[in-house]
């Protein structure tokens, strides 16, 4: 009796999960033929515009924090289980060295490169933007993890971590600089195009999937990091670029 009550709740949950997905399915298709990439980038992209992301990736974030013990673990075992049903010695050749560019140390070191290229190259105004996004990132993640003290996955793992789970260092951290050089590039080229937003979107999930592959991260903390660094970006893209 317990057990056939327990099944009905979970196809009843199960139906109200798919409701939700089909509702956020078509709010997107929505947004796509509405307003197009355009809405997003270039000289579209104005103030109230991107104060309007600011709050979605904000509502994200608590959504997946409050959630992520409760309600979104289903989704957290239905895309671990898929990603990890991959498995195979190319694929964990590929992740593993995806996931170590895009480590702090590594990410830190890039950066600074990047941010040295681009003060020689007078560039200092996209330097000092650049610093400010990783630079903050760092600070963040110093002490937001602690915050949550979420543990690591408990499931097949490549890599072993005894560090805390939530929000993903390496989704933030990703996030964070590959839309910088994105936006950064836009400007530079002074073009109205969405080609460098795109390709770094392609990054970000590349090194968002490589987590959950290699079991280190649950998909609500990679979401939660996109979303965080998203909006330290657009933060201070509001402050430096945008238009009124």
């Amino acid at each position: 009796m317990v057990t056939w009550k327990f099944e009905m709740n979970f196809i009843e949950f199960k139906k109200k999960w798919d409701y939700i997905l089909l509702s956020i399915c078509i709010k997107l298709w929505y947004y796509y033929r509405n307003y197009k990439v355009n809405y997003f980038i270039g000289d579209q992209m104005t103030k109230r515009k991107q104060m309007n992301l600011v709050i979605f990736f904000t509502g994200i974030f608590i959504l997946v924090a409050s959630g992520y013990n409760s309600f979104l673990k289903p989704l957290d075992n239905t895309i671990i289980h898929f990603i990890q049903g991959l498995e195979n010695p190319i694929l964990t050749n590929i992740f593993l060295n995806m996931t170590n560019i895009a480590n702090m140390k590594q990410s830190a070191v890039i950066t600074a490169m990047i941010v040295i290229i681009l003060f020689a190259r007078k560039f200092k105004r996209e330097a000092l933007f650049l610093t400010l996004t990783m630079g903050t990132c760092g600070i963040v993640m110093a002490f937001i993890k602690t915050i949550f003290n979420r543990s690591r996955p408990n499931i097949h793992r490549l890599v072993e971590l005894n560090s805390l789970s939530f929000p993903s260092g390496h989704s933030t951290s990703a996030t964070i600089l590959y839309l910088s050089l994105a936006l950064i590039f836009i400007k530079l080229m002074k073009k109205n195009t969405y080609t460098p937003i795109l390709v770094a979107i392609v990054g970000i999930l590349f090194i968002v999937s490589s987590r959950i592959y290699l079991g280190v991260h649950y998909p609500t903390d990679t979401i939660a990091g996109i979303s965080l660094g998203s909006v330290i970006v657009l933060i201070y893209n509001l402050i430096y670029y945008s238009r009124k």
